[in-house]
């Protein structure tokens, strides 16, 4: 029994030993792994968040805080721009006529009057001199 119990504690610390630890940047706020690509795919765990009041900058969660206010959406921000986790939240209004856009790759925002397309990953909304107002709480994500 002494053997199988010395074996086993010997098999417990090689396995230990051998497993990689995950860099604390690809963690949530309790220490849980994002998944394999490092995006967060909750909004709880998201490391960064764009307020629409200002839209121009992505900031990070302060988890020691209790909060982000005004309208935002949480996210990740990769080689690809901004990837968001979730729907918008957040106290604000939203527009009723969502036809400009808020790209989510470069934070540029584009007037329905320019005559472009959205493409890759964006938010519908309205243009305004206060920054942007999203017409939903959705957010289209490119795949």
């Amino acid at each position: 029994m002494k053997k199988l119990a010395a074996a086993l504690a010997l098999t417990l610390a090689a396995a230990c030993a051998s497993t990689p630890m995950n860099s604390s940047s690809t963690k949530d706020a309790s220490g849980t792994p994002f998944g394999t690509s490092g995006i967060a795919t909750r909004s709880i765990d998201a490391p960064n968040y764009i307020l629409f009041s200002s839209p121009n900058a992505i900031r990070s969660v302060d988890f020691s805080s209790t909060g982000v206010y005004g309208l935002n959406l949480k996210g990740t921000i990769t080689n690809k721009g901004f990837v968001p986790a979730g729907k918008i939240e957040g106290r604000g209004s939203f527009c009723a006529d969502g036809k400009d856009w808020l790209s989510l790759s470069d934070l540029s925002i584009h007037k329905s009057s320019d005559g472009k397309s959205p493409e890759g990953s964006y938010v519908l909304g309205c243009a305004s001199a206060s920054g942007f107002q999203p017409a939903s709480r959705d957010a289209v994500v490119a795949q």
